[in-house]
């Protein structure tokens, strides 16, 4: 193994070594990331089958979106928080650490795979099933119109996606260093009321602003006034707000997360 990692003059990060560190986790791991995908695959035909059938018409744009942001953040957050529970496994904690590879080497694969390997698998398997299926209620409903989920019509969905699935990445990823045991679970809770506590935190900020509100999403618009004329309100540089703090945040988090694996010690 030492031969394999012959460290490099540069400790903190060389291509070559990082490069066989990528390689390494493949081989070691392929079997389980294959299983992943075709769990994932399972699921999103089952869900989006499913409700097709139940609802006997092509799925709407809204309703598609609404499937494809869900299925991202629980599979996401499901699959980042094991990607470092080998840290806290006795003889695998030992064998992770002692690998002649540096902190941050070990952190970007972890990172590579749980986001932008792990987008790329998600969205191919999404657009590919819910092509499938609009393809088949077409067929068994031609009364209805269909089309297929489009994140390329405008620059907010993807944003406002990616934004989103950065934030509960970073969360997820520090929750997979932080935690001793039950990953999935504890940083589940964790996310969950990190989110409880920015909708309460939206709410009463809103409530500062009027005390007629309706509705409002955290950095986006709330619609206030009275229940037979209510009236939206637009927060300035909106689009700014949803993709940059999330990703701003995210950014911090997984600087943290980094810090907190250089911790880990024997």
């Amino acid at each position: 193994m030492s031969q394999l990692f012959n460290q490099p003059a540069n400790q903190h990060f060389s291509p070559v070594r990082f490069g066989r560190l990528m390689r390494k986790q493949t081989t070691e791991y392929w079997r389980t990331y294959l299983l992943s995908a075709a769990v994932l695959l399972g699921g999103v035909v089952a869900v989006v089958g499913g409700l097709t059938y139940l609802m006997r018409r092509p799925l709407d744009n809204e309703t598609q979106t609404l499937l494809f942001m869900a299925g991202l953040l629980t599979t996401g957050l499901a699959f980042t928080a094991t990607v470092f529970a080998e840290m806290s496994n006795g003889r695998r904690a030992a064998a992770a650490l002692l690998l002649p590879a540096s902190h941050l080497e070990k952190y970007l694969v972890a990172w590579l795979y749980s986001l932008p390997v792990f987008l790329v698998i998600y969205i191919a398997v999404f657009l590919a099933v819910d092509a499938l299926m609009l393809q088949w209620a077409g067929h068994s409903y031609p009364q209805f119109p269909r089309q297929i989920l489009d994140l390329t019509s405008s620059w907010r969905p993807l944003l406002t996606g990616v934004a989103s699935y950065s934030l509960v990445h970073a969360l997820a990823l520090y929750g997979a260093i932080y935690f001793q045991s039950l990953h999935i679970i504890k940083t589940s809770f964790a996310v969950l009321g990190g989110v409880v506590m920015l909708l309460m935190m939206n709410f009463w900020m809103w409530k500062l602003l009027t005390s007629e509100l309706h509705t409002a999403v955290p950095f986006g618009n709330g619609f206030a006034g009275g229940k037979d004329h209510p009236f939206l309100v637009e927060l300035p540089q909106q689009l700014s707000l949803l993709a940059l703090l999330p990703l701003a945040l995210a950014v911090l988090l997984w600087a943290a997360a980094y810090a907190r694996l250089t911790e880990k010690q024997l």
